[in-house]
């Protein structure tokens, strides 16, 4: 079956769309966060989408409906066994043997694409919507470990799910797919993404350090090259803790109700701008963070600095030099970094001492 791609449909509002404009950093961000809608298809089929969950959508009439509740980027269009055609139009063959074919009454579609950011700032925040109709079930790929616990804190809405194999094929008599509330190449959210966060994503008890570093050095991208003289100053002159520099502090291994604990206590957070920064949402109000980013990414908002609006917290970036590009993600946003110790020293003694 030849479909076409067609703009997606208004829905039933949820959540309307929203104007922000604030300061972070000396800089003022203003843009206009979308809107979050229930739309609604009727004798219809949803599929999950390409190799990681990039558009997943719904086709009616031959006609394919994705923008607005999925993500499109060049990888999920050419590295698809569902789409065989080239950007703008696409072959599905609904009797081939790779995908999986079900059929269901009414659902709710719910595929993501499974990563750390977009799955706390676009993905759950749709549970506002999903509890506007609380007897469907909530179709979805297998989850992955964090976000399994993250759902931990929403009972009805895990005691939904219907996971299914993927890739997928279902024919439906009825389709609920959600907007999502964020503009996701730059990270641009609605304030109350944020706040749904902050409020149902609460730890059980606190944690024990005040002052944490977050070093993204066992990632691809964006690493500190000058780490160890970072870490010696802050440790030796602020007594901070660093966590993800080896494996007995792993981030990545820390359990999740760990991590916002490790977050509620902390009153000052460093760190290379990336996912490690996503829970800064659990933070108290006054709390600092300090971010170290490319000096031609800081005139944009990025995913992470928005939380500062909506939670207050004293938000400082500093310009980075920028390195060389690592070969496996080949854009310039990804090169490595170099930090201004001195500025740095700078800047967390003046954030301290404001503190106090």
């Amino acid at each position: 079956m030849k479909v076409t791609e067609t703009r997606t449909p208004s829905g039933v509002v949820v959540q309307p769309a929203q104007k922000r404009s604030y300061d972070v950093s000396g800089r003022v961000f203003e843009y206009t966060a979308p809107s979050c809608e229930i739309v609604t298809f009727e004798d219809c089929i949803l599929t999950s989408g390409s190799w990681e969950y990039g558009l997943a959508g719904i086709i009616k009439d031959k006609k394919f409906y994705h923008e607005r509740f999925t993500k499109d980027a060049n990888n999920f269009r050419i590295k698809s066994p569902f789409w065989s055609s080239a950007r703008g139009k696409f072959d599905i063959d609904l009797e081939n043997d790779f995908f999986y074919n079900y059929e269901m009454d009414e659902v709710f579609t719910w595929f993501n694409i499974g990563q750390y950011w977009h799955w706390f700032f676009e993905d759950l925040p749709l549970i506002r919507a999903f509890r506007e109709k609380p007897d469907i079930p909530i179709v979805t790929n297998n989850l992955m470990q964090f976000q399994l616990d993250s759902l931990s804190f929403f009972p009805d809405i895990r005691d939904r799910l219907e996971t299914v194999d993927t890739p997928a094929v279902i024919k439906a008599n009825k389709v609920h797919a959600v907007t999502y509330p964020a503009i996701s190449y730059r990270g641009r959210v609605a304030s109350w993404a944020v706040e749904f966060l902050r409020d149902n994503l609460v730890p059980d008890k606190e944690g024990e350090h005040k002052r944490i570093y977050i070093s993204r050095n066992d990632a691809v991208a964006r690493n500190v090259k000058n780490e160890p003289a970072v870490i010696d100053m802050l440790v030796n002159e602020f007594d901070f803790v660093p966590f993800n520099t080896h494996k007995t502090n792993s981030m990545s291994n820390m359990p999740f109700k760990e991590k916002l604990r490790l977050f509620a206590t902390a009153d000052v957070v460093v760190s290379p701008t990336g996912a490690g920064l996503t829970h800064t949402h659990a933070m108290k109000p006054g709390g600092v963070v300090i971010d170290f980013n490319h000096s031609f990414e800081v005139a944009e908002e990025c995913g992470w600095n928005n939380i500062a609006d909506v939670c207050d917290l004293n938000w400082h970036t500093i310009e980075a030099e920028t390195k060389d590009i690592p070969a496996e993600r080949p854009k310039p946003k990804n090169a490595h970094m170099a930090v201004d110790v001195e500025l740095l020293r700078t800047t967390v003694d003046n954030a301290i001492n404001k503190r106090t």
